[in-house]
């Protein structure tokens, strides 16, 4: 006789609702944690930013301190600065206090015969900054710092203020005259072709600096202003368009008030 054995099927298991909730749970703090880093990276790099322009700015007043001139505007810098004697370190400014550049007192077209093109030369020549090569025999990228943030260039130089006093592109009203820097794209390229700063992080670095304002105080964005673009003009106040991540801002940044 033939015994027959008869084997019962494991019963099947799904999870239950509270290990789906509890992977939900882990789920949800893996995402938050990791849009709570890149918020963290985002502020670093704009606090990064804006330490680099109160490096600056302090670095051209140790200079004034030393020289009683402003880089690229100095008299006869070959005979007063260390390691100067070759163009364009060496060429002279005309020592009125005003870092002009050659378009219309354009502190966004800095050229090797400008003065504001000289003047990150003369402080890393001077030993006040870094990132320069104080012998830089013609205008060009190793001539200016890095921007902290994005991938552009910082250049420097006087405006005499009014509505379209940097490349025709301030957003609204007018800018104060004095002494500014210029984020851009490139060194050898108008502000107007911005450093890829979104809205947002141009924002922040306003705030941080100034009143938080595109169009007034020491902080103005660089750039068309319309609804679609970085700052939006159709406000009286003037405000960034910060929920944007397509536009693109500059920023022009006045220091040595």
């Amino acid at each position: 006789m033939t015994q027959v054995t008869s084997c019962g099927r494991q019963s099947e298991k799904g999870f239950t609702l509270v290990e789906l909730a509890i992977v939900m749970i882990i789920i949800g703090l893996l995402i938050g944690g990791i849009l709570k880093g890149q918020e963290l990276i985002a502020n670093a790099r704009v606090t990064s930013q804006v330490s680099q322009v109160k490096g600056i700015d302090a670095a051209m007043t140790t200079f004034r301190d030393q020289y009683n001139a402003l880089p690229g505007d100095i008299v006869g810098p070959d005979a007063r600065l260390p390691n100067c004697t070759v163009a364009i370190c060496s060429t002279t400014g005309d020592g009125d206090t005003r870092v002009q550049d050659d378009t219309d007192d354009d502190p966004g077209a800095a050229s090797a015969d400008s003065e504001g093109g000289r003047a990150f030369v003369h402080m890393a020549a001077a030993g006040v900054l870094g990132g320069v090569n104080p012998g830089a025999g013609a205008f060009d990228a190793t001539a200016v710092p890095d921007a902290q943030i994005g991938s552009g260039k910082l250049t420097f130089g006087y405006s005499a203020g009014g509505t379209a006093a940097i490349d025709g592109q301030i957003a609204a009203g007018s800018i104060a005259a004095g002494h500014y820097l210029v984020m851009k794209s490139a060194f050898d390229q108008p502000a107007n072709n911005n450093l890829p700063l979104v809205p947002k992080t141009a924002a922040n670095i306003d705030r941080k600096l100034d009143d938080g304002n595109p169009n007034t105080g020491s902080v103005v964005a660089v750039g068309t202003a319309d609804a679609d673009a970085c700052a939006d003009a159709a406000t009286a106040a003037g405000v960034y368009n910060e929920n944007l991540t397509t536009a693109v801002c500059a920023l022009a940044v006045r220091i040595q008030q």
